[in-house]
């Protein structure tokens, strides 16, 4: 195994400074990936945000990005930066797990395209986190393969979100500077807000699913975790179909950051249950818009947003029963108990009811292009709640409100850190936009950390010799 001493606090929270210390020749990849796993060794025994680590593979890899770069040959800006990966995303030869006991010695025959992206961009997967049992579920709870910590309470277990818990985890840990996800219905985001990073949902099918567990073939998207939008947009650059990042970027215009943009809020009728404390940071949110010069603009929900989650719930089970329902029928199987349910409610939609669902989707689409035409993004809060204590955990009560709604609608979705409550846990808003927008997405998005520094702020390590 190779031993390289790295420098003290190389920090892992801005691939921009890392790849361009790199280029500069300040750092080694070497230097940054052994720094990160470091870190791992160091942290995850009590996050548990890993379920492998691929130690001797990433050093090598990393030695061999270092050899390239003194070659001359540079393949972009994640040349020889450490990723990690959810564990329903295919490495060759390497085990995917979905979360669940039963994937235990399922190895994967070859990479999943997005990996091969990766492997062409230069950057360097050092493991694979944990999630949520066959990724379904918001909170982030696995009873079997364990359930990552919130790294923002040190002393209550609190819930990650999920179900790409474990890379949310190991991003706002300061793990890995970058992580890839899925998101169903908020799989994605949810974390992104409850662990108080960047967290973007690509519109579903601008990232290639090739090599990657379903839950529903559907709604399933890609999406990936960094601490600002800024670095989320070169790893979204480096794995979408159309890498065109800022070409839909609306123009600026004299009078402030925001001068032309055209961004929806929420009416007070769909901000019923929220906390005060989310409530206070949205409003906060709106206002930075509103004084970069955005105009504001109510944006009236035709219908209850539990309308729109219950269709999508008709889907996404029925789809995610086709791959996992009969599972539920061995009593003796490892199937969670806040799984084996909704597993089990998904075998019984009938093709009626399935096939309705699917053609209310489409209708609902065709309205929201209309409805949404008028604003670039909408921006609501990203969850009614900050992070529960996991003993609290109401597997009926998705935290989802806001989320699920661009997954049933092929919007595109980010989740950023817009403030603390009181309790000094992370806030997030999310911001929407119509399928396809994702490069607009992102530099709103963008703009908005410009403007703000709620990214920047991260949790404290935990020291474990003095607990």
């Amino acid at each position: 195994m190779m031993k390289v001493p790295t420098r003290p606090a190389i920090p892992l929270d801005n691939v921009v400074a890392l790849s361009g210390a790199l280029r500069r020749s300040e750092l080694t990849s070497v230097e940054i990936v052994s720094a990160s796993l470091a870190r791992i060794r160091a942290q995850d025994e009590w996050l548990h945000a890993f379920t492998a680590i691929y130690e001797e593979e990433a050093l090598a890899a990393a030695d061999a990005a270092d050899r390239m770069m003194r070659a001359g040959c540079w393949l972009g800006p994640l040349h020889g930066i450490p990723v990690a990966v959810k564990d329903l995303i295919d490495i060759a030869g390497k085990v995917t797990t979905g979360g669940s006991p039963l994937f235990a010695g399922r190895r994967a025959q070859r990479s999943a395209r997005i990996v091969e992206r990766l492997h062409a961009a230069g950057a360097i997967i050092v493991g694979k986190t944990h999630m949520v049992q066959f990724a379904l579920g918001a909170w982030g709870t696995n009873e079997h393969m364990g359930t990552p910590r919130n790294p923002w309470d040190h002393k209550t277990h609190r819930t990650p979100g999920g179900s790409s818990s474990g890379s949310a985890v190991a991003v706002a840990a300061g793990l890995v500077p970058l992580s890839i996800g899925t998101d169903t219905g908020g799989s994605v985001r949810v974390p992104a807000s409850f662990c108080g990073i960047t967290g973007l949902k690509a519109t579903a099918g601008r990232i290639d699913t090739a090599g990657v567990l379903p839950l529903s073939t559907t709604l399933d998207s890609i999406g990936v975790f960094a601490r600002s939008a800024a670095d989320a947009a070169l790893l979204y650059a480096v794995l979408a179909d159309d890498a065109s990042v800022a070409a839909e970027e609306p123009a600026r215009e004299k009078g402030g950051a925001f001068a032309g943009l055209r961004v929806g809020r929420l009416a007070e009728t769909d901000l019923d249950g929220v906390a005060p404390d989310i409530r206070a940071a949205y409003e906060a949110a709106l206002d930075v818009f509103h004084r970069g010069g955005a105009q504001l603009t109510v944006v009236e929900m035709p219908r209850s947003l539990d309308t729109f989650a219950q269709t999508a719930s008709a889907i996404m089970l029925s789809e995610g029963a086709v791959d996992y329902g009969e599972l539920t029928a061995d009593p003796a199987a490892p199937v969670d108990s806040s799984v084996r349910p909704r597993l089990a409610a998904g075998m019984r939609v009938s093709a009626v009811q399935y096939v309705r669902a699917m053609r209310q989707r489409t209708a609902w689409k065709q309205e929201f292009a209309t409805l949404l035409s008028r604003v670039d993004a909408l921006v609501t809060p990203t969850t009614l709640s900050t992070a529960i204590p996991i003993d609290e955990v109401d597997h009926d009560q998705a935290p989802v409100r806001y989320t699920r709604l661009l997954n049933l609608l092929d919007m595109c979705g980010v989740s950023l850190p817009a403030g603390v409550d009181r309790q000094g846990l992370p806030i997030g808003i999310q911001i929407g936009a119509l399928e396809g927008r994702d490069a607009q997405l992102i530099a709103i998005a963008t703009r908005f950390q410009d403007s703000t520094d709620f990214h920047l702020r991260a949790p404290a390590l935990r020291d474990a010799a003095n607990d």
